[in-house]
């Protein structure tokens, strides 16, 4: 999910091809059971529709590049850069192929991340996790994963602009803001 960063094809909680499994097994790999699942058409469409509004993505990245669009083995996404050359990005992917929500990501990424952040606190009571890919050089960028069914997920991945990075913040903790901003505008379209 670091493509605005990193160059690195999308893989919105992953790292390689999805596996399958029935949502009778799920959550699984230790990932936690979601208490009140969004219907699944909140994460319907693309979300450079429906993730974040323009004033949104003004306040989090200034002025934003025109958003780039993806559809991905796990479903859609949006990566926006912040368009004065600050490093910073944000890239939102909808996991609606998977079938596998959060647990996706506790089987495939947590044994691989090179940062594995699973204390987050809920996400307007969503469960949610963070991690650091296992290639990055740096703590410039963050995967925030929430989980908002057993079945269904999106992905926020952050990258810090300099300043942030200069001012010693942390990817995973502001990614968390952003996700959270995500989730507000996901529970309007439920």
């Amino acid at each position: 999910m670091l493509t605005s960063c990193t160059g690195k094809t999308p893989t919105n909680g992953t790292a390689g091809p999805a596996s399958t499994s029935s949502s009778a097994e799920l959550p699984n790999s230790g990932a936690p059971k979601v208490g009140n699942p969004l219907p699944a058409a909140a994460l319907e469409g693309s979300p450079c529709d429906s993730a974040l509004t323009s004033e949104q993505l003004t306040g989090y990245l200034g002025k934003p590049t025109a958003p780039k669009t993806s559809d991905t083995e796990l479903g859609p996404t949006c990566d926006w850069a912040s368009a004065s050359g600050t490093a910073a990005g944000i890239l939102v992917g909808y996991d609606t192929k998977s079938g596998q929500g959060l647990s996706l990501a506790y089987k495939n990424v947590k044994p691989k991340a090179k940062r594995w952040v699973d204390d987050l606190e809920p996400i307007q009571g969503y469960p949610a996790v963070g991690y650091v890919d296992a290639g990055t050089t740096d703590n410039r960028a963050c995967v925030i994963v929430v989980g908002v069914a057993d079945n269904l997920a999106y992905s926020v991945s952050l990258s810090i602009g300099d300043s942030a990075v200069q001012a010693g913040k942390d990817a995973c903790q502001l990614g968390r803001g952003v996700a959270d901003t995500v989730l507000t505008n996901l529970k309007a379209r439920a």
